[in-house]
């Protein structure tokens, strides 16, 4: 179950590890009437793989503004919520947030004998901001073991679409130096709006974590974390 449920770091959790799990799911409101199951995968698809998507109706079959979204993997919810809360979709601006309803998450956090903490409120009443304040921090020594990130690379979320590698690499060059730097693509070669950056040193990395996290870039929020993979 474990690779079913991402962890998070998020600013003001509700619970002292400061973490917010997240699995598969995202729920998504605010919907324009007319927006049909197929509307809502073909969105989602701009981040990630998309296995099931449903909009929620009542017995007339009138659409309640809302749905359910599920992807292959949790760093495609994480990148959802953090790229598509407040897009523009059928004409009105949805919110995406954790679905907290997950059976992954609720399973396990029932593994680890405790109750999943409920995701924070970020500014207001805007469901879904607060995830993308997360500020991800590498704990681990040396080499990293299994779920252990190494420190060297961050995740890079809400990057501008027209933005390619060396864009992002000349950015993130501010902070250290770079080895490498990725742009996530669709199927279709479009950009998925979040990257990796892989530094020389775990200095270069905490440092543009700490200069770039929750920075503007071209109208976006950006999120920089460390990679939990990497």
């Amino acid at each position: 179950m474990a690779e079913a449920v991402a962890t998070v770091a998020v600013e003001g959790a509700g619970d002292a590890s400061g973490f917010m799990r997240i699995g598969r799911r995202c729920f998504v409101s605010n919907l324009a009437w007319a927006t049909s199951w197929q509307d809502l995968k073909d969105k989602f698809r701009e981040v990630g793989n998309v296995v099931y998507a449903n909009v929620s109706r009542g017995d007339d079959g009138r659409s309640k503004g809302w749905g359910i979204v599920e992807f292959e993997t949790p760093d495609e919810a994480i990148a959802a919520v953090n790229t598509l809360n407040g897009v523009e979709l059928g004409g009105r601006r949805v919110s995406v947030r954790e679905d907290r309803e997950d059976r992954d998450v609720k399973a396990a956090a029932g593994e680890a004998g405790e109750r999943p903490p409920r995701a924070p409120r970020g500014r207001g009443r805007g469901r879904g901001e607060a995830a993308e304040r997360g500020r991800g921090r590498g704990r681990g020594p040396r080499p990293p073991i299994e779920g252990e990130p190494s420190g060297f690379q961050i995740v890079v979320q809400g990057i501008p679409w027209a933005y390619t590698f060396q864009d992002l690499q000349d950015m993130f060059a501010e902070a250290g130096e770079v080895e490498k730097a990725e742009v996530m693509a669709a199927h279709d070669g479009r950009s998925k709006g979040w990257g990796t950056v892989r530094f020389t040193s775990k200095e270069g990395a905490a440092a543009a974590i700490e200069q770039f996290h929750g920075s503007q870039l071209e109208g976006r929020t950006l999120t920089v974390f460390l990679d939990k993979k990497a």
